[in-house]
């Protein structure tokens, strides 16, 4: 993925189908979204077929004050924060937070477009780090509206590449070791794309794995059974400081360590990327064998599978304005046919996901036949 040098007041990336530009005030609120959102990996999505997606961040207090005087009706919840909607279809942080909320409150601020470009605006009290907080979120939804509309279908599930760059998607519960196989992956030579959520989207040549601009996240577990939890702890991390100050210097210990992209390539020893073409599905499961255990699926448990793992998108009520077809499982259901698919019972603690992977991406015995396409939900 190209992007603009870190140091100018505008930042380019694509996730996928879309490509999209931060424009904002000062150099660090871009350099900041930057580190956060461009992966080390160029795209490969095809140039011909891309989503332009524009977002210009500034700071207008005066602009707030009128939205406050019109803005009304129902809230509608984006990630943490409440919105309220004025007449002319910008939507202004209420300050109202959702009852289960648990992290920091993001500053007042507003979203909406004019003429076919997103703005968010601040307020002058704005830091710099609230500001790219603001536009992390709020790009991610606009990136997952657009490819909602154009059927991407979000799941609870890892993605990495192997060296024949197609996508492998592994599907399961929490603590079946979705992060951990890609984690593995990845540092086989692959790309990492995402760690707990994943985008399947219907793209050129069939349907693709697009990440959800979810930075890299791993548990001490994972990284121990790695051996990158010495490592981890002596490095300077973007989201735990200011990118200078050590993990093991911290007050206290993260549960789940968070990794910019250009962060994972130094420390990690793996690349990010945006996509790839889907290759293989994998359904997770725990075990107490002493072996994992890995078989073919047919595509009517796949398609039940990602049916559980299903999740609603990000975008939240920030719809794209370009009209498009809703996601469908059904569609992914049919899909299933023409892919790899596969189902694996380990033991994230007691097994090594050199040897997981090792049986998982083998070439299976062939899947029973499903008799007939698999049905939509």
């Amino acid at each position: 993925m190209t992007s603009e040098p870190p140091d100018r007041r505008t930042v380019s990336g694509q996730w996928g189908p879309v490509a999209w530009s931060y424009a904002a005030g000062d150099d660090a609120e871009t350099a900041r979204v930057a580190a956060q959102l461009v992966t080390t990996a160029p795209s490969v999505w095809p140039s011909y077929d891309r989503i332009r997606l524009s977002v210009r961040s500034t700071r207008d207090p005066a602009a707030l004050d009128r939205l406050e005087q019109m803005a009304s009706g129902p809230v509608r919840r984006l990630r943490e924060e409440h919105y309220r909607r004025a007449p002319d279809g910008t939507w202004l942080c209420c300050g109202d937070r959702p009852a289960d909320t648990t992290g920091p409150a993001l500053p007042r601020h507003a979203v909406g477009i004019r003429a076919g470009r997103w703005t968010i605006l601040h307020d002058d009290g704005s830091g710099t780090g609230e500001r790219a907080r603001t536009g992390d979120i709020v790009l991610r939804a606009l990136v997952a509206a657009a490819l909602g509309a154009l059927g991407a279908l979000t799941v609870h599930a890892s993605a990495a590449t192997g060296r024949d760059g197609r996508a492998v998607v592994f599907l399961g519960d929490s603590g079946t070791g979705k992060s951990t196989l890609a984690l593995g992956l990845a540092r086989a030579g692959g790309h990492f794309i995402s760690g707990d959520r994943t985008l399947l989207v219907p793209g050129p040549g069939g349907w693709w794995a697009v990440g959800a601009g979810l930075l890299p996240r791993f548990r001490w577990g994972t990284l121990e059974g790695q051996g990158l939890a010495t490592r981890v702890r002596d490095a300077a991390l973007l989201r735990h400081g200011d990118g200078r100050c050590r993990v093991a210097d911290l007050p206290l210990s993260p549960s789940k360590v968070v990794f910019t992209p250009a962060e994972s390539e130094r420390v990690l020893d793996f690349r990010t990327a945006d996509c790839a073409p889907l290759g293989r599905l994998v359904v997770l499961s725990p075990t107490a064998g002493r072996v994992p255990e890995a078989r073919a699926v047919a595509p009517g448990a796949t398609a039940a599978a990602l049916r559980a793992h299903a999740l609603p998108s990000d975008a939240g009520f920030l719809g794209w304005p370009a009209a498009g077809r809703p996601a469908e499982v059904g569609g992914v259901a049919d899909l299933v046919e023409e892919v790899a698919r596969s189902a694996l019972a380990w033991d994230p603690v007691g097994h090594r996901a050199e040897e997981a992977l090792g049986r998982v991406l083998a070439d299976p015995p062939p899947a029973p036949p499903s008799g007939r396409r698999a049905a939509g939900p």
